[in-house]
């Protein structure tokens, strides 16, 4: 079968994002190539390197990722507590991908390393907390929250969606998985909407 005389960048890298999630960094431009439907040589016109490769395929992943966008543009009526579940679920499904390979990154040395994109003021996950700081900073604002310190808030929200998902990961094997998706962001969301303190006790009163 004759191979397409023109490939997109995007057909390449979602190639590589699976092959890297299969195999790790052992996996091979052969079997990029391959998956692509692509000659290696092309690759390499393209990526002069492996670790190029890789680095793209997961800068690729993210670059404005939609929840963030939607955070941004949220309108002024909107439920904060769906509109969190929104974005919540959409956030679990982009670190389901993004935490593999950075997990695969970290553990592989200098020819992997940090991506560069990280180790700015404008990296992806200052923007997302920053987008996340300012949507309930907007919401004290209407009234519609009562957070003293947003980016506290933003960063349990996130962090604790981090932690799902890496425990996802860890659980998979032992057949232990966490709460489902939804339950576990309606918990969450709630959790944080009512906060955890006891309700005081009314003196004198007796039940």
């Amino acid at each position: 079968m004759a191979r397409p005389t023109r490939i997109s960048d995007e057909r390449i890298l979602e190639a590589a994002r699976a092959v890297f999630l299969e195999y790790g960094t052992a996996a091979t431009t052969a079997e990029v190539a391959r998956r692509a439907g692509v000659a290696e040589g092309s690759i390499f016109k393209r990526f002069p390197t492996k670790a190029d490769l890789f680095k793209a395929a997961l800068q690729s992943e993210l670059d404005d990722p939609e929840w963030i966008a939607m955070l941004i543009a949220a309108p002024d009526d909107a439920d904060p507590r769906e509109l969190l579940l929104e974005v919540g679920t959409q956030a679990v499904a982009f670190f389901r991908k993004i935490v593999p390979l950075m997990m695969m990154q970290w553990s592989s040395g200098k020819h992997f390393g940090i991506p560069e994109s990280f180790q700015g003021p404008k990296s992806p996950p200052l923007r997302a907390l920053k987008a996340l700081s300012a949507f309930i900073q907007r919401q004290n604002k209407a009234g519609k929250m009562r957070a003293p310190a947003p980016e506290i808030v933003a960063r349990m929200l996130l962090g604790s969606i981090q932690s799902y998902v890496f425990f996802e990961i860890l659980l998979r094997a032992q057949s232990k998985m966490p709460l489902p998706v939804e339950e576990y962001l309606r918990g969450l969301i709630n959790v944080l909407w009512t906060g955890v303190a006891a309700a005081p006790v009314k003196r004198g009163h007796r039940s």
